[in-house]
């Protein structure tokens, strides 16, 4: 073999991979890299499915941002997982005439600030008659009259709607306490809460007749409504005149109509005010009847014997 660098022949029987003479290496070496997975087979490219929607399931999914427990089986040794109690009416009662106060008490307080508003713009108007108006002033005006002319009309649509769930669960269960059937239908009731002129009468005739019944009169008899439910039916009535008054006046647009319109929206949020709190006082008077809640008193009633009078102690 002949060395490449130096061209000088190696000896014979020489078969080291070196140069004898020179050192030089006598077979080329080349380096290879090779991938780890080059003496595996290549699998194929999977090919990408169309879009088949969403996933679907033969049961319900159970998730949560808590260790996820198996249900237990009507078979195993925990037995299944117990039912959700359903409320008892005088408990769901309580409930609504709770959440009921609250949405009426804000309501009250919502539309007192709208007919302060009120108030304010009439006061402004009569003032623009012989000079200038400040514009922050009436920027305020603006603002308050328009913030709470909104809100008010939201809370007292929420404080309607738990009524009506209010008025029904009492309506029920007073027929179940009494033995009676009501006189209106479900449907009669809540198209007499909505078209007039029924909404003038029915709704006040329902909670006369709860009454009635919670009060364990004769069903034969005519009801006679309490001063919550007259104060109530009053408020109610004169409420929904005003605002279908207020309604067909926003229609004039001359400039004592704009004036006499500022009045009325005035007068509209009194009244609103005054059925708010007269909703509190009714729901509170007939979820007494219906669902007492026994209170301590500061006072034992003995019982003595027969001949002798009860005693306070």
């Amino acid at each position: 073999m002949t060395c490449p660098r130096c061209g000088r022949e190696q000896p014979p029987g020489d078969s080291g991979r070196f140069c004898v003479h020179c050192g030089r290496v006598l077979s080329g070496v080349r380096w290879v890299a090779t991938t780890p997975d080059a003496w595996r087979p290549r699998e194929p490219a999977a090919t990408r499915r169309p879009y088949a929607g969403p996933p679907r399931y033969r049961e319900i999914p159970r998730w949560s941002l808590w260790p996820w427990a198996a249900r237990p089986e009507p078979g195993a040794p925990d037995g299944p997982l117990p039912a959700r109690a359903v409320p008892e009416p005088r408990d769901a009662l309580r409930a609504h005439a709770e959440l009921l106060r609250r949405l009426a008490v804000t309501t009250a307080l919502l539309a007192g600030i709208a007919a302060a508003g009120e108030v304010f713009r009439y006061v402004l108007l009569v003032l623009s008659r012989d000079r200038a108006l400040s514009g922050v002033a009436l920027g305020w005006s603006d603002a308050v009259v328009t913030l709470f002319g909104l809100l008010a009309p939201v809370a007292a649509l929420a404080t309607g709607v738990v009524f009506l769930r209010w008025l029904f669960t009492a309506r029920d269960l007073a027929a179940r306490e009494s033995g009676t059937r009501p006189g209106r239908s479900t449907r009669i009731v809540l198209l007499g809460c909505f078209l007039p002129p029924f909404t003038l009468t029915v709704p006040g005739a329902t909670l006369a007749e709860i009454e009635h019944a919670a009060s364990g009169l004769d069903p034969g008899t005519r009801p006679t409504p309490s001063r919550p439910v007259l104060l109530w039916w009053a408020s109610w009535a004169v409420g929904v005149v005003l605002g279908l008054v207020t309604v067909v006046h926003g229609f004039w647009t001359s400039m004592q109509a704009l004036a006499d319109g500022v009045v009325l929206h005035a007068l509209v949020d009194v009244v609103a005010v005054v059925a708010a709190w007269a909703t509190v006082r009714v729901s509170a008077h007939l979820t007494e009847l219906l669902a007492p809640v026994l209170r301590p008193s500061g006072r034992t009633w003995v019982v003595r014997p027969a001949g002798t009078e009860p005693s306070a102690v």
